[in-house]
């Protein structure tokens, strides 16, 4: 599924990292607030969590992805444009709203543009591509231990968890972040950092966050425009998890040096 910011490209990589730093037997659970479109969510769901939720502030989204999980997402073979155009005025939540503006839209951008009026000759099926695309994550999802959420990240305390957050970019100019407070934000991550093990994507972050996994990622913002960003996973330095790593590394160097002097 095509969807600005996504991470299918990676998803699978950030989901070994988080699983090996932090293991299913060590935590209540699996929580990802801005799921968007299931990159990393649906490469952790086989991976041994008690629970997995998924939370969006997108209404839309999170119908969509509920009405699949519970196989009642029926979609047509096609949609003009016309209905294109009335989906985006059409009353939310509506699942359908959901297909039109992500899986018609060029680069995935919400209501960018009805793309398959560009495809021309070339026998491009965007919505059809969509469903082969979504009908691959269903499987990923339809466990009784899969929740989700329309939630805001702020509206959950989550206690001994690991949580992925991938929240809109500060210094990503193209993408709609409204007024989403950055500030507040990291605010949360250091106090979900205390009691959890929270991983966040980011391109920057305040000094008190560090970088422990980065691979670069090529993206698109439309048809013409492609590039290469650095993917970073931040992790708050007065975290649990980043203790126990600088403990870990702590030993296996005084253990060099000991063998070292002997």
């Amino acid at each position: 599924m095509k969807y600005l910011g996504g991470k299918h490209g990676i998803g699978k990589h950030i989901a070994e990292y988080i699983e090996k730093e932090c293991p299913p037997d060590d935590v209540n659970g699996y929580l990802e607030p801005f799921c968007g479109s299931l990159g990393v969510f649906k490469q952790m769901t086989d991976r041994g969590y008690k629970e997995y939720i998924a939370s969006d502030y997108h209404p839309d989204l999170i119908a969509m992805w509920k009405k699949l999980k519970d196989n009642k997402l029926k979609l047509p073979n096609e949609i003009s444009e016309k209905e294109y155009n009335n989906l985006k005025t059409s009353k939310s939540p509506n699942a359908m709203k959901a297909v039109a503006g992500f899986g018609l839209s060029f680069g995935g951008k919400y209501f960018a543009g009805y793309a398959q009026k560009w495809a021309g000759n070339s026998g491009r099926n965007f919505l059809r591509e969509f469903k082969t695309s979504i009908e691959k994550i269903k499987p990923t999802i339809q466990k009784k231990n899969v929740k989700f959420y329309n939630k805001s990240y702020d509206d959950f305390n989550p206690k001994n968890m690991v949580i992925y957050c991938d929240p809109p970019y500060k210094e990503t100019e193209s993408y709609s972040t409204g007024g989403f407070d950055h500030s507040k934000f990291w605010d949360t991550m250091r106090k979900w950092s205390k009691n959890n093990c929270v991983f966040i994507s980011e391109e920057k972050a305040p000094k008190d966050f560090k970088v422990v996994w980065r691979r670069k990622k090529r993206r698109t913002l439309d048809k013409t425009s492609r590039f290469y960003r650095e993917e970073k996973l931040y992790m708050y330095k007065g975290s649990k998890v980043l203790k126990k790593t600088r403990k870990k590394t702590s030993k296996k160097t005084s253990k060099k040096t000991l063998k070292n002097k002997k």
